[in-house]
């Protein structure tokens, strides 16, 4: 049986924020409420549409791509979330352990990353508001001592994918925040093969 990670599903739970307005006269204006602030996570200049590709997600790396990556032929797809498809690449020894691998999953009608800022993520020992080729990105690690990086990328209003890439290679064992760097290439990578969306 295969064991793969599967990134958390988030789900944003209705907020109530009630608002009183002051009648007197002379008082200062009231100033807002950090609730009502602004997002931090900025707007797609350039959307690009994960639903297109719901269906086909082991067409967002090229077999090209998956082999400069240093990934196995071909990918593995599975059942993902909310009627998606999810695809994983895999780097494997002649006696099937595992190297390395990646899976990618999408999301069509999730605001992934607003939800994901707004947790709690003082005890995750990495986290990081991003940018990746131009689109907004949550890039986090769970444990400080594993090479495995998640990273969340948001392509358009309410749609994201996300990248989680996991190594079992010394190299990476030794330095295992590298796992983030090679997730943001492989992040990278995605985005060039999601169509734009209309």
């Amino acid at each position: 049986m295969r064991t793969r990670f599967l990134p958390s599903v988030i789900v944003a739970s209705s907020v109530i924020v009630a608002a009183g307005c002051g009648s007197g006269t002379g008082a200062a204006p009231a100033q807002p409420s950090p609730a009502l602030a602004a997002s931090p996570i900025p707007p797609v200049k350039n959307p690009r549409d994960v639903a297109a590709m719901s269906r086909r997600p082991c067409e967002l790396l090229t077999a090209q791509q998956a082999t400069a990556l240093g990934f196995d032929l071909p990918p593995e797809e599975s059942d993902g979330l909310f009627g998606t498809l999810d695809c994983q690449w895999r780097k494997t020894t002649r006696s099937r352990q595992l190297v390395r691998s990646v899976d990618l999953s999408m999301f069509t009608n999730n605001p992934t990353l607003e939800v994901g800022y707004s947790k709690d993520h003082r005890g995750l020992p990495f986290f990081e508001l991003t940018e990746i080729a131009g689109y907004p990105a949550i890039v986090t690690r769970t444990n400080a001592d594993i090479a495995h990086c998640d990273i969340d990328v948001k392509t358009a209003e309410r749609q994201s994918f996300t990248v989680f890439y996991q190594s079992q290679e010394q190299a990476l064992k030794n330095n295992p925040q590298q796992s983030c760097e090679v997730g943001k290439q492989i992040a990278a990578a995605v985005l060039m093969n999601l169509p734009p969306k209309s």
